[in-house]
């Protein structure tokens, strides 16, 4: 007596009836299509990290930093088109000549320094009486300049030194706004401080005075704090801040 044994379906299904369809060579042409689409995506260069989203934003917020640095600077240098480049105001000039004393004579010196003509007939001892944030900036920025050969007086310094941290104040409040909001309203804060009237007023070319650089520090110290607060690695915001 002969069994009947039923023959398995599985052995009789050709591949074509299968859901992928195949190419000639026996691999399947979806995941060859796959594999092309991927390699074209990652091969694109500098033209395809501008195709995406994300390079776009970059590049226009990098644009509108720029134009705001740009209009912070020039709009501060009124004073100096009209008339030169010139140090005025009373506190200015002292500030000026601090300077120049720190600059020429060395930090040292400069700390124990006797103004025999400031504080008239009482004198003044400068290095315990002045905050020396902004003669060591302008002597450090003075110093690099000359390593570098570029050939500058420590008056220009102390002339443009305002507007150009003007600019740098719009960079570091872009960066404390988007840390608290987003990047649309950091751009927005940034155009906006580099215009704002009464930041122009303390700190115009000549107008060498401590609020030159004490807007971008404590800007700049706000958004190290945000950023050591938010972050897991903050010991360099934390040093810095």
């Amino acid at each position: 007596m002969a069994e009947h044994h039923p023959a398995s379906d599985n052995k009789h299904k050709s591949p074509v009836n299968s859901g992928a369809p195949y190419s000639g060579n026996g691999r399947s042409s979806t995941a060859v299509t796959e594999r092309s689409g991927s390699t074209g995506a990652g091969g694109g260069g500098l033209s395809g990290g501008l195709s995406q989203p994300a390079g776009w934003q970059s590049l226009l917020s990098f644009t509108i930093l720029f134009l705001a640095w740009l209009a912070g600077f020039s709009s501060r240098l009124f004073a100096v088109i009209r008339f030169e480049s010139i140090i005025h105001e009373f506190d200015p000039w002292f500030n000026y000549r601090s300077t120049h004393y720190l600059s020429t004579n060395g930090f040292y010196e400069f700390l124990n320094w006797f103004d025999e003509r400031a504080w008239y007939p009482l004198g003044r001892i400068v290095g315990g009486t002045v905050y020396p944030g902004l003669m060591a900036t302008a002597g450090l920025i003075h110093y690099v300049l000359n390593l570098l050969h570029i050939t500058v007086h420590i008056r220009d310094v102390c002339v443009f030194l305002a507007p150009v941290f003007s600019g740098l104040t719009s960079i570091s409040t872009f960066l404390l706004t988007r840390e608290l909001w987003n990047r649309g309203a950091g751009l927005l804060a940034a155009c906006f401080i580099a215009i704002v009237p009464g930041y122009i007023s303390r700190s115009v070319a000549g107008s060498f005075d401590n609020e030159g650089i004490a807007i971008f520090a404590l800007q700049f110290t706000f958004y190290l704090w945000q950023r050591q607060i938010y972050t897991s690695i903050c010991s360099l915001c934390s040093i810095l801040c």
